[in-house]
């Protein structure tokens, strides 16, 4: 495993982070239903390979993300482990509702003090109405030793993450970056410069980069997987300390710490001729669906995220028989069609979508490809 300083005064964190959004379930597609000794197993045998650093938020799983990791770090006897979680700022709640959420996820954590609260998903609008409540609150959380570090998260234009950085009031930031969705580059290096510890989320892009085609492999020489590639990319990305992954299999731990593991991610003739190849790839895709789920639940049981997947894996990947039979398994889902076909186009979705994504027209045209 290889090692980074999060930002110019923290500590030496594994360049491969776990990602407690997506643990393993006991009860498909019911969230809260967290496997705990899977869990735990998953956890532990990262850590045993040598990471160090857990991303979380009090709204991960409703709630039990937090519980599943302190029955991680309970039973683990080994090295540091820092932790990381995020508020839910992006409620419009009094003072109280997030110094409650925050004492729960200390408790559930079971540490002494989360080593960075990030404000999540913060967009300079919420900042600029919720902000200073949020920076009083971190305040008196350090002041009483419930944390010892705060930032941000968040799906902003590059302009506005900038701004935030340029407040001067956080350490640390987590951005959602991949070679399909460079954006950032630019932001990553700019608050880096700063002193910034810088956390990447959706490195394998929510699972969209995952898969192992020629169309892939092609993009890396000598890169083994889809993840393999997308890992290597983000951490030869200058100014990224660490990427997170929300690992659920043991195969997917073994994999990502071995990438982890390389004190080379990417030469620079690597990385010039992967961004060339994407270029081209760059012309034939849209606005991106990053899987964080935000648009669920859809009131008519559509599976956005899911739907989202098979259509980019068809468009880009030439996945296309592939994509159809699973787009079959989701009109024939247990609890009813939670494919594209089942949207009625009510537009609840739209405004929850950080990366604002035409959400029904891409149900329309995931329905035309995919639907026999």
């Amino acid at each position: 495993m290889q090692y980074a300083k999060y930002g110019k005064d923290g500590p030496e964190v594994s360049r491969l982070g776990f990602g407690a959004m997506r643990l393993p379930l006991r009860k498909e597609n019911n969230i809260s239903k967290v496997n705990f000794t899977r869990t735990v197993a998953i956890m532990h045998q990262a850590m045993q390979a040598g990471l160090n650093f857990i991303d979380t938020a009090h709204t991960y799983h409703d709630g039990v993300s937090e519980a599943a990791i302190g029955r991680a770090l309970k039973s683990w006897k080994g090295h540091r482990i820092y932790t990381q979680t995020k508020s839910p700022w992006f409620h419009d709640e009094p003072t109280d509702y997030f110094k409650k959420l925050l004492v729960r996820a200390v408790e559930n954590l079971g540490v002494d003090a989360i080593d960075y609260l990030l404000c999540h998903a913060v967009t300079m609008d919420v900042f600029k109405d919720r902000g200073r409540r949020f920076l009083k609150l971190t305040d008196w959380a350090m002041n009483r030793g419930l944390i010892r570090n705060r930032g941000f998260s968040s799906h902003d234009t590059p302009e506005n993450v900038k701004k935030l950085i340029d407040t001067g009031e956080f350490s640390v930031m987590l951005l959602s970056y991949n070679w399909y969705k460079p954006e950032m580059t630019d932001t990553i290096t700019y608050g880096a410069s700063k002193g910034m510890g810088v956390a990447i989320m959706n490195p394998v892009g929510g699972g969209l980069l995952s898969p192992t085609t020629p169309e892939i492999l092609h993009l890396l020489r000598g890169s083994k997987s889809g993840p393999e590639t997308a890992l290597r990319y983000v951490l030869a990305t200058p100014g990224v300390t660490l990427a997170l992954s929300g690992m659920n299999t043991a195969e997917q731990v073994e994999e990502n710490t071995r990438v982890a593991g390389r004190k080379t991610p990417m030469t620079a003739k690597q990385r010039r001729t992967m961004v060339q190849r994407l270029q081209k790839i760059k012309k034939r895709t849209k606005n991106q669906c990053t899987g964080c789920g935000y648009c669920t639940p859809c009131p008519n049981g559509v599976d956005i995220p899911r739907n989202f997947l098979l259509l980019e894996q068809a468009k880009l990947f030439g996945l296309i028989d592939h994509a159809k039979a699973k787009f079959a398994k989701l009109r024939q889902a247990k609890n009813g069609d939670k494919s594209a076909l089942a949207c009625v186009e009510c537009g609840e979705c739209l405004p929850k979508c950080p990366n604002n994504v035409p959400i029904i027209e891409q149900l329309q045209e995931t329905a035309e490809l995919l639907a026999e």
